[in-house]
């Protein structure tokens, strides 16, 4: 099997982060990124739920809950009619 190098650039405090992180697993980062790889291409998506520091409320399982609660009562016929207020 052939390789290939790849390169990438990492702020250095999620590199010294992510090599404890691999560390305390056993493994190193060339291994860690090449798991990273196997399993993407095992599951053809990204092996994760990618998730961010600050998420968009409008997302949050809350809020999705009260939309769907919101269209099924308006597919009920029980929705109401309001003037939109413009600032």
């Amino acid at each position: 099997m052939a390789t290939s190098t790849l390169q990438i650039r990492v702020d250095s405090d999620l590199r010294k982060d992510a090599d404890e992180l691999f560390a305390h697993a056993g493994l190193d980062m060339s291994s860690a990124i090449r798991l990273f790889l196997r399993q993407s291409v095992i599951r053809r998506r990204l092996p994760f739920e990618v998730i961010s520091e600050n998420p968009d409320p409008f997302w949050s399982e809350a809020n999705q809950r009260v939309l769907r609660e919101s269209i099924a009562s308006i597919e009920r016929g029980e929705g109401q009619r309001h003037e939109l207020i413009e600032p």
